[in-house]
């Protein structure tokens, strides 16, 4: 693609966007909490390219096919490129700073990069290259943004916890794959914290959902006892929570996922 089609694209995906709603003093909140403060991955996180820009790595506790925060002019989501690894629960995280899409620092991004969504910025350690985790837009609050983060961040060590996993499971986790007779916090860590849990109190069941009902996974008396992707709504009938319900295994959830940009 050339130069001049590149940048026409980039002008096109970023016309329809509205700006964000946190206020400038929710965004120095959310600054000043994360910004050189260390942190541990709190689930097994994907690492690869930054779209194009070759001077970052993406950070995601989701694979790229569910990543859909830049599209072409008719709509078309654009994935970043494949993950090229997985980092394990636990590892060692400095968040440098978080970015938000105002002044200059919109212009600077790199063109064909979610640029209208924050980007908390961090060092990982055995990775090379400074590493983006995206945010969404439409947090609030400084709390909701910070939530959010949570999700995929932590102030405390989780190895203990991974090395407490049987092998099995372990291996399962590095792999980002649930494996039957898990825990919610192993599914947590080799899945993500849940977008949506659905419970089932008189069958003592909950049902998990990432990415709109791409993903699923049923627990019953707090094992994993079924799992798989794209698949309907949970059945009328069922208690839905929100995020961050009480329940959900030690970590907090956001309201909502990194919208286009």
């Amino acid at each position: 693609m050339r130069r001049a089609d590149l940048l026409l694209l980039a002008l096109a995906t970023s016309a329809c966007f509205p700006p964000a709603t946190l206020t400038p003093d929710g965004r120095e909140k959310v600054v000043r909490t994360l910004s050189r403060q260390p942190r541990y991955l709190r689930v097994a996180a994907y690492v690869g390219p930054f779209y194009r820009d070759g001077g970052r790595v993406l950070l995601s506790d989701r694979p790229a096919s569910e990543i859909e925060v830049l599209e072409t002019p008719d709509g078309k989501p654009i994935p970043p490129p494949p993950p090229e690894r997985v980092l394990r629960p636990g590892t060692p995280v400095f968040v440098d700073t978080v970015q938000f899409p105002t002044g200059t620092v919109l212009w600077s991004r790199p063109i064909l990069t979610p640029r209208y969504l924050p980007w908390l910025i961090a060092s990982v350690e055995g990775v090379e290259l400074p590493a983006v985790l995206l945010l969404s837009r439409e947090a609030a609050e400084a709390d909701d943004l910070l939530a959010e983060v949570g999700r995929v961040l932590s102030a405390d060590d989780p190895t203990p916890i991974f090395r407490a996993l049987p092998e099995a499971q372990r291996v399962a986790v590095l792999a980002k794959q649930p494996l039957e007779g898990m825990g919610r916090q192993a599914v947590a860590m080799a899945w993500g914290y849940p977008d949506r849990i659905a419970v089932d109190r008189p069958a003592r069941t909950e049902e998990w959902s990432w990415s709109g009902g791409r993903r699923h996974a049923v627990f019953q008396d707090e094992r994993l006892v079924r799992f798989e992707t794209a698949r309907p709504a949970p059945p009328p009938g069922t208690d839905a929570l929100p995020p961050g319900a009480p329940g959900l295994p030690d970590g907090p959830t956001a309201p909502s996922r990194p919208s286009p940009g």
